[in-house]
Formats: structure tokens, C-alpha cells, sequence
């Protein structure tokens, strides 16, 4: 079976668990990709009337079918067969939007069409939200290709340049399904590791509370059954006064600090806490300890006479005689092995989104990839984008508004600024002189589609995400403190804060880079046009925080393009 090959790393009896969970996901990915497909479409023909007016009419046309399709196929994506062979769903997902894509190619001459970037958002867009594994995102990368590549051959001719623009459109074609390969291939290995780590943790926890089951039971039978499962019980039982002396506990502490209990003779317990966790126990343990009933779920580290170290969870009861304080019991449970699992997990969790930044970063580069002079560019911005925020958070008037989360979701989404220049003719994006006006009008639609575009796919996430501060910034990063920008004209605090973050990274950057219609500016002259413009184009403390930051900025440029290998 298709999804068989998964559980190979896994025991065979959570195998066909293991399947079903990737069936259920994949056919929920799916609908998702569905829903995306019936709002994108029709969206784009938006594209259609900028790029193309003259086809509108009927590649609209084209797009309403495909968007029915798509609702044809969530009537009957319920249906059991859909359940059980959810790849082939996706298959089916696949071919409406590809081979739309491929007839408007087609129509607009085949070799030298700059409509197939749509392609390259479908492989893209399906390969991040359906759970493929290697083989399978092959086979749909393969076959997304030969519905690009097999109409243009047969049914179009090159012209001039063609056959060079195809070879371009090609080169990046092929390379992005790479990279999706790449991202399928390690989701796949980070979900079966997540869910060998969660099968463990489950039976850790299934067999601690049947063991705590069985000692609740024993201790109730008899008094000789107490003391059994005292002098045998896996966890550490300890008696202690109130100066912190051990009066009394079962062998298995002996046991994990290596003393003997004969030789235990007033040893006291601070002596086998971590030096690092001296503080901590003394201060929210022993000290506190007396004017309360009880702490639970205390951790800390002991360590034996061995050297080695113990990750343990305790609790913690006082005990008084007479109304007066003369000590505590403490149940003591070695979590040594509980915390290795915890940090396994952690690091699954990060790896994920490690590659869940690389793939974002993958998709904003789609916007860029065409503009060969632009460097580290969206590397670049987001560096200087958290530098600026971070500076901010220490101004009392945003503190508490930016938050560490703040700040990450402003690193993530700054470089999705321009992703909507995906959307822009090549001819007037890559145009080396002066725009008419008539063709910045069509540039300054880049902030519209970009937004849009993340608005829809934000509209498919549960709660805020990074999506909500990414959508806000291709919006409005053009916009003007002074309101002299767009597309809105907004003015004042009326832009978002994130945005006027990224203007002015984005103003220094393509300041102090070379293109071809200009040479780059020094550091210092590209920081005395932005002072310049301080309370017209960009926010007062915005400019502030990067004065702020002036030398971090500078050092940090330098950094980056010696790194990437990029020109000044």
C-alpha cells in the first residue's frame, strides 16, 4: 500500500496506527489544498486583467470550471474511497489547477509564457500542506512538469529568445521541485521520529500509572505491605528535618547516591543537590517549606558520589508535631529518562520549523529569483528587521506589544514584503530605466496581490500566525508616515508598526545596494536620507531605534555579504 513504507522504522503493531494517522491527515490536507484552490483561482484572475486584459474573458472563464471542479470535488471527498486512498485524492487535486495553468501557457505562446510560475506555486503550495513522502512527491512534482513542459513542445513554437527563456523557466522549474522533494522527504522523517518518541512517552506514562496504581492498593492491604513497598518502591522515599539532615529513606535513595545506608548516619541532603541547583532548593524547598502544607512537582538535579547526574521530580509534605515544624517527607522520582524524551521532542519540534522557515524563505524568493541584483537581499531584511523591533521593545511605549513572539513572527514574515511581484510582467519589473507612469501604476499593484494572496492563505490557519503580520507588511510596506504613500495613502500610527519596521529595512537596504540603474550608497549617506526623511516617509521612533543600532546595522551588512558572497 502507498503509505506502507512509512512504518518501516516503526513496531509492526503501531504500524497500521501509524498508516491510519497519515491517511487522516493527508485526506484533511487535502480539503485544505481543495478550499485554497476554489478561493486562489478565481483570485488570480486579477493577474489576468493586469497581465493579460485581452484574455481575460475567457481565461476567467477557464478558472470558474477549474474552481467547480474543485467544488465538485468536495461534495464527494468524503466519500469512503476518498478516505482510504487519499493520495490518489491528491492526485486528482493536482491535475485541475496544473492543467488550467498549462492551457493559459499554451494560449500565451508556450516557450516564452511568464505564466508558469502558477506551477511552481501549485508544486509549491501542495507539497507544503499535503504530508507526500519521497516517492510520492516525485511522482507529482514529474507529473506538474510534463503537464508544463509536453502542451508548450507540442502544440507551440519558439520565437527569437524563446527557447532561452524556456531553458530559464525550466532550470527553476526543475529546482523547485527539488526543493520540494527535499521538504517532503524530511517532513516524512520528522513525523515518523515524532511519532516514535510519542509512542514512547505513552508507554512511559501508561507504565507509571499502573505502577502507582499498584503501590496505592499494597499500601492499603496491611502495615507489613507498606513497609515492603517502602524498602522496594522504585521511587525515593526520604525523611528529613528541618535543618535539612536525612533521618530516615528507603534503599533506593541509598542506592542512586551510592552510600550505604549504614554509613548514612546524619548525611544531609543539600550535599547531593547540583551545585547549579544549590539556590533553588535551599530557597523554594527547605526555607519555604515550613510555612506551607506541601510542594509538589518540584525539580531539581542530585547528583551521587559517582559524579553522575539525576533529573528528579519531588514532592514535598511537612510534618509537625505538637502544632511545630519538625521536618518534611519527600517522594522523590528519578525523571532522568522522562526529560531525555522531553528534549527529543523539542528538538523534533525545532527541526520542523527549521524547515518550515527554509521553505518560506524558498516561497518569498519566488519574487526575487528573477532579479539577479539583488543579493542577500531577504536575508538582509529580516536581520534588520529584528534588530529594529528588538531596539523598540525597550522603548515603555511598546513594551508589552512587542513580544519576543512579535519579534520572531517579524523575522519570519518580513521577506514575504514583495512577494507579490510574482504577479508583475517581467518586462516592467526588470525594466533597467525610468517607469513610465502608467507602468509604476502596475508596480504599485505588487502590495495588493502579495497581501491578498497571504490574506487567503491565512484565512485556512486556526488563530494568528506569523501569516497575519506577513499579510499586514505586503500590504503597507510602501506606505508613508507622512501619508503620501500606497496603496491606502495611511498615515501616522494608522500603518501597522511591523510595516513601518520593514519600510525602513527595505529603504536602507536598497539604499545601500548596487543595481543596475544605480551604484550603492554608503552606510553614512543612506543613514543621513533616512534621518532626512524622519517624520515624512518613516515613523519618528522607527528612525530612532536604527540610529539606535546605526553601527549593528552596518556591521551586520558587511557580515551577510561576505558570507553569501554578495557585491556592496
Amino acid at each position: 500500500m502507498l503509505f506502507k513504507w512509512l512504518a518501516q522504522t516503526i513496531p509492526d503493531e503501531c504500524g497500521k496506527r501509524f498508516e491510519e494517522e497519515t491517511k487522516a491527515l493527508m485526506h484533511q490536507r487535502v480539503l485544505v489544498v481543495i478550499l485554497l484552490g476554489i478561493t486562489l483561482i478565481p483570485f488570480f484572475s486579477l493577474l489576468d486583467l493586469v497581465a493579460v486584459p485581452e484574455r481575460f474573458l475567457p481565461f476567467l472563464v477557464y478558472r470558474l470550471i477549474c474552481a467547480l471542479l474543485y467544488g465538485v470535488m468536495i461534495v464527494f471527498h468524503q466519500a469512503r474511497y476518498c478516505k482510504d486512498h487519499p493520495f490518489i485524492l491528491a492526485v486528482i487535486t493536482y491535475l485541475p489547477a496544473s492543467c488550467l495553468i498549462s492551457l493559459m501557457v499554451v494560449e500565451m505562446g508556450g516557450y516564452g509564457s511568464f505564466y508558469y510560475p502558477g506551477l511552481i506555486l501549485v508544486l509549491i503550495a501542495c507539497s507544503m500542506i499535503i504530508p507526500l513522502n519521497t516517492q510520492q512527491s516525485i511522482g507529482l512534482a514529474t507529473l506538474v512538469y510534463l503537464i508544463y513542459v509536453v502542451p508548450v513542445v507540442l502544440f507551440t513554437h519558439p520565437y527569437g529568445n524563446d527557447l532561452n527563456v524556456f531553458y530559464t523557466n525550466n532550470f527553476f522549474f526543475i529546482s523547485f521541485m527539488l526543493i520540494t522533494v527535499v521538504q517532503c522527504w524530511n517532513d516524512t522523517r520528522l513525523r515518523i521520529h515524532t511519532f516514535d518518541l510519542r509512542l514512547k512517552l505513552e508507554y512511559y506514562a501508561h507504565n507509571l500509572e499502573e505502577e502507582v496504581d499498584k503501590r496505592a492498593k499494597k499500601l492499603e492491604e496491611s502495615e507489613l505491605r507498606y513497609r515492603e513497598l517502602y524498602e522496594h518502591i522504585v521511587d525515593m522515599v526520604i525523611l528529613v528535618n528541618k535543618n535539612g539532615r536525612v533521618i530516615m529513606a528507603n534503599p533506593r535513595f541509598y542506592s542512586l547516591v551510592g552510600f550505604a545506608e549504614s554509613q548514612a548516619g546524619g548525611m544531609s541532603l543539600i550535599d547531593y543537590v547540583h551545585p547549579m541547583d544549590y539556590d533553588k532548593v535551599r530557597e523554594s524547598l527547605l526555607e519555604k517549606l515550613p510555612g506551607i502544607e506541601s510542594i509538589k512537582d518540584f525539580q531539581f538535579r542530585l547528583v551521587n558520589v559517582m559524579g553522575e547526574v539525576f533529573n528528579v521530580e519531588c514532592n514535598a509534605t511537612q510534618i509537625t508535631k505538637q502544632g511545630r515544624h519538625v521536618g518534611f517527607q519527600m517522594v522523590v522520582r528519578d525523571i532522568t529518562e522522562r526529560k531525555r524524551l522531553e528534549n527529543q521532542l523539542i528538538e523534533s519540534y525545532l527541526d520542523i520549523q527549521h524547515a518550515r522557515a527554509s521553505t518560506i524563505l524558498g516561497l518569498a524568493k519566488l519574487a526575487e529569483y528573477r532579479d539577479h541584483s539583488t543579493g542577500a537581499h531577504l536575508e538582509r531584511i529580516r536581520e534588520y528587521s529584528k534588530i529594529i523591533a528588538d531596539e523598540l521593545s525597550k522603548d515603555p511605549k511598546y513594551r508589552g506589544y512587542i513580544t519576543d513572539e512579535y519579534i520572531e513572527a517579524i523575522y519570519q514574515s518580513s521577506i514575504l514584503h514583495d512577494i507579490g511581484k510574482v504577479g508583475i510582467p517581467d518586462a516592467i519589473l526588470l525594466k533597467p530605466g525610468k517607469l513610465l507612469p502608467e507602468e509604476f501604476e502596475i508596480i504599485k499593484c505588487h502590495t495588493t496581490f502579495g497581501g491578498d494572496a497571504l490574506k487567503s492563505v491565512e484565512a485556512t490557519v486556526h488563530g494568528k500566525s506569523f501569516l497575519t503580520i506577513g499579510k499586514e507588511i505586503a500590504y503597507h510596506h510602501h506606505e508613508k508616515w507622512d501619508g503620501t504613500g500606497y496603496p491606502k495613502g495611511l498615515k501616522g500610527e494608522e500603518i501597522p508598526l511591523s510595516t513601518r519596521i520593514v519600510s525602513l529595512a527595505d529603504v536602507y537596504d536598497a539604499l545601500t545596494s548596487k543595481r543596475e540603474y544605480k551604484l550603492a550608497y554608503s552606510h553614512e549617506e543612506a543613514a543621513r536620507i533616512l534621518i532626512l526623511e524622519k517624520g515624512r516617509h518613516f515613523d519618528p521612533d522607527v528612525v530612532d531605534a536604527f540610529m539606535a543600532k546605526c553601527n549593528t546595522f552596518r556591521i551586520l551588512r558587511e557580515k551577510i555579504n561576505q558570507d553569501m558572497g554578495c557585491e556592496h
